[in-house]
C-alpha cells in the first residue's frame, strides 16, 4: 500500500502535498495550501516554501521525526517497534473521524489528506503485520 507513494519520514504523503516541488512545479497551490492549514489546524497561513521532501531535501531540518527515524535507520515512523510515539505525536496530522464530520470534505480530501499520517501509518502496520504472519 504506502510503499507505491512517496512518503516522508513521519508518513505524510509528499506525492499529494500541494507545497512538495515536483507539484509546485506543476501547479503551484501553496498559497490555498496555507489558507487550508490556517484553516485546519489553525497554523500560520504565510506562504509555504518548496519542499524536496525530507528525505532528499528537508525543509525543515529540525523536524524531531526526521532526526528520530534517522538515528534508528529506518524508511518511516511505521517502521518502527515504537509507532505510535510522544516524537510522532509532534508531527502528527490526524483528525478524528468525529472531527471530520464538521469537514469540507472536498478541501480536505484535496489539501488535508495527504498530512493524515496517522491513519495512513497505523493501516500500514496492519498490512505489515498481517503478511509477517500470514
Amino acid at each position: 500500500m504506502c510503499e507505491k507513494h512517496e512518503l516522508a519520514m513521519c508518513g505524510c504523503r509528499c506525492d499529494l502535498c500541494k507545497a512538495y516541488a515536483p507539484n509546485v512545479e506543476k501547479d503551484d497551490q501553496r498559497e490555498t495550501l496555507s489558507k487550508m492549514w490556517h484553516k485546519y489546524y489553525g497554523l500560520d497561513p504565510s506562504i509555504m516554501d518548496s519542499c524536496g521532501g525530507c528525505k532528499s531535501n528537508p525543509s525543515d531540518e529540525n523536524c524531531p521525526v526526521r532526526k528520530c527515524v534517522l538515528e534508528k535507520k529506518l524508511d518511516h515512523c511505521g517502521d518502527c517497534k515504537e509507532f505510535p510515539c510522544g516524537v510522532f505525536y509532534q508531527r502528527c496530522g490526524s483528525f478524528s473521524d468525529d472531527a471530520k464530520k464538521d469537514f469540507d470534505m472536498g478541501e480536505y480530501n484535496e489539501y488535508i489528506l495527504a498530512y493524515d499520517n496517522e491513519t495512513r501509518l497505523i493501516k500500514y502496520k496492519a498490512i505489515k503485520t498481517e503478511m509477517l504472519n500470514g
